[in-house]
């Protein structure tokens, strides 16, 4: 099952017919104590629906929070302590790999994330800027794994290697987020987002 956010409304996917959804939204579907078993009701014996091939995909979010994890890998690690020797703070990124506590970072707001087919942003003040493809969870309010999507984190490496403490300025700002993947071969949009 796929869930879509779309200029026509949400929309559920299952084998290959898209569903219209009634109620209060992407953040009413969010908060749903069982959103699987609710989606498969609105699939159940409903007639599918065409206005979602007129609908422009918009990115899955409205008033929740992107938070991320880094130095989530060895040889991301590496990278990092590499990039922040000279500044004094390569073991910085050692210390987290292998702490108990995650490093964990707030990284956008609906309003500064960019959907499907959307453009990422980077800063005028980086020479260096590297688009991070990610694996994104979406995680309801009682901390419930309820879905989850593909995520690109722009982040201006130099930024970060001067001193790790730049991290909010490297990772978070206007469009350096974008959330979720569309296939245009599933659906032809009447407009898409360049």
């Amino acid at each position: 099952m796929k869930l879509f956010r779309t200029t026509a409304g949400c929309f559920v996917e299952e084998d290959g017919r898209y569903f219209a959804i009634d109620g209060g939204g992407w953040d009413w579907l969010l908060v749903h104590d069982d959103l699987e078993g609710y989606l498969r009701t609105v699939t159940a014996g409903a007639a599918s629906q065409d206005g979602f091939k007129t609908a422009e995909v918009l990115a899955p979010i409205v008033n929740q929070e992107v938070w991320a994890a880094g130095v989530t890998y060895y040889r991301s690690r590496g990278a990092r302590m590499e990039e922040a020797k000279d500044a004094g703070g390569g073991d910085f990124y050692d210390r987290v790999y292998s702490a108990e506590r995650p490093e964990l970072f707030f990284k956008s707001t609906a309003n500064r994330t960019v959907g499907t087919g959307g453009k990422v942003r980077i800063r005028r003040d980086a020479s260096w800027n590297v688009p991070e493809p990610e694996l994104t969870l979406v995680v309801n309010a009682t901390g419930r794994i309820v879905g989850y999507t593909i995520g690109n984190d722009m982040s201006s490496r130099d930024i970060e290697g001067e001193n790790p403490l730049y991290l909010p300025q490297a990772k978070v700002y206007d469009g350096s987020c974008a959330l979720g993947p569309w296939d245009p071969g599933d659906v032809e949009p009447v407009a898409a987002v360049d």
